[in-house]
């Protein structure tokens, strides 16, 4: 499933391109992918004739802002693409499912397999009324995802978005102090913290030399600030490039290219091979149903 770096690296390449264009007809040839409308032609009103103005990201979500107030949430799912295309008359891929056509030409294709993604318009709040955000969230002390939030009702209750919201180690500690859920649980809990998923949980645990499975309330405040330092720099080098692509080679940004930090990995999909920095052996177990990848000698 693209995790927050891949979708940031999706919102930068559509933040160079599609701001500023008029979208002109919306195809939706899925309804279960906008299911939170009544119907597809609902979904299609509330974009047609209108011009994006932003975009943003929240989480695992794309966030177009329509001049109306309105925002396009869009969430990828597990198998779910962005492809660009300068002209209609270009091949449509497999499992295209909805085609964005702007007035300026050129259209924004969503191409999804497995149909685990979702699409839909959040509209502006009225005015008075009052939307319930995240207590985590509300630890940030700068960025822009409170804001966002406000915008975007549906998104409130995400957790700490590491890059959208600014939060020191101090803060971030006060959300592990005296839980017990295991750190991997915790950090993949999106309504504690948005935006990290499988691979970068591994990656962000090996990093900062914890395991998976410890208690979250357990750790000391070194181990706390090596954890959140971990996470910053796992993310924003995973951002720098351009996101995961797996074997399977799901992921890729709206022009087709394939993320670059599979190169880096350090322990996710790496069973059997050397540790990079022991030389032990990386492992994997199933844990909650998900594949959890970890250095036994590094990781206390």
């Amino acid at each position: 499933m693209p995790e927050l770096p891949e979708v940031e690296t999706v919102r930068a390449a559509l933040a160079r391109d599609v701001i500023g264009k008029k979208i002109k007809t919306v195809t939706v040839t899925n309804g279960k992918l906008v299911k939170r409308h009544k119907t597809a032609k609902d979904f299609r009103t509330l974009l047609e004739g209108h011009t994006i103005r932003t975009t943003g990201r929240l989480g695992k979500n794309l966030v177009l802002g329509l001049e109306t107030g309105n925002h396009l949430v869009i969430h990828l799912g597990m198998s779910g693409q962005l492809l660009r295309s300068r002209s209609a008359k270009d091949a449509k891929p497999k499992h295209t499912h909805v085609v964005f056509v702007f007035t300026q030409g050129g259209e924004l294709r969503y191409v999804d397999p497995r149909m685990f993604g979702e699409l839909y318009v959040s509209e502006a709040p009225k005015e008075g009324e009052k939307v319930e955000i995240s207590p985590y969230a509300k630890l940030a002390v700068g960025g822009d995802g409170l804001a966002l939030r406000a915008k975007v009702p549906e998104l409130a209750l995400l957790g700490i978005d590491p890059v959208e919201d600014v939060v020191g180690w101090d803060r971030f500690a006060a959300v592990l102090r005296d839980r017990t859920t295991p750190l991997k649980a915790l950090i993949t809990d999106q309504s504690i913290v948005a935006g990290i998923g499988n691979i970068y949980a591994d990656e962000i645990l090996y990093t900062a030399g914890l395991r998976y499975d410890r208690p979250a309330g357990s750790l000391s405040t070194i181990e706390v600030r090596r954890l959140h330092r971990s996470i910053g720099e796992v993310l924003a080098e995973a951002i720098k490039h351009g996101g995961t692509t797996l074997a399977d080679e799901q992921f890729v940004d709206p022009d087709g290219k394939k993320g670059g930090y599979q190169a880096f990995l350090n322990v996710y999909g790496r069973e059997g091979e050397s540790c990079h920095r022991c030389r032990g052996i990386i492992e994997k177990l199933t844990v909650r149903g998900r594949a959890t990848y970890f250095c036994p000698n590094c990781q206390g």
